[in-house]
């Protein structure tokens, strides 16, 4: 139920685990937990890449993600929501500017012909 995966440039490793209701120890990422991080750091990512594109300081940003998986039927996941909270200081252009940014994250537009994706902006 444990795996590892080494990214082959740096090295460096990820270590998943089934979840504790589905036959595994739930001691690290589950591979579904793993997708919907991939979410929430490609919005962050496509951000930053805006906001350094254009000389803007971006501050903190926090993403929590939240993953709903379904009951019925085969296992998977039934919708990811993501909260972002931005920095207070942005202005309202900028903050305009980096929402539509993260609408077009590569990792966005692969998965919302899957499931449900739903962005709230704090």
């Amino acid at each position: 139920m444990q795996t590892e995966a080494k990214h082959s440039l740096s090295g460096s490793v990820i270590h998943t685990d089934a979840p504790q209701d589905h036959d595994g120890e739930g001691k690290d990422f589950a591979p579904t937990d793993l997708l919907a991080s991939s979410l929430g750091t490609c919005v962050i990512t496509i951000m930053g890449i805006e906001a350094k594109r254009r000389g803007w300081d971006l501050g903190k940003i926090k993403i929590d993600v939240y993953k709903t998986m379904t009951s019925k039927g085969p296992r998977k996941i039934k919708s990811l929501a993501l909260d972002i909270f931005m920095p207070s200081e942005l202005d309202s252009e900028k903050y305009k500017i980096l929402k539509r940014t993260a609408e077009d994250c590569p990792v966005k537009l692969n998965l919302e012909v899957s499931m449900d994706i739903k962005l709230s902006w704090h």
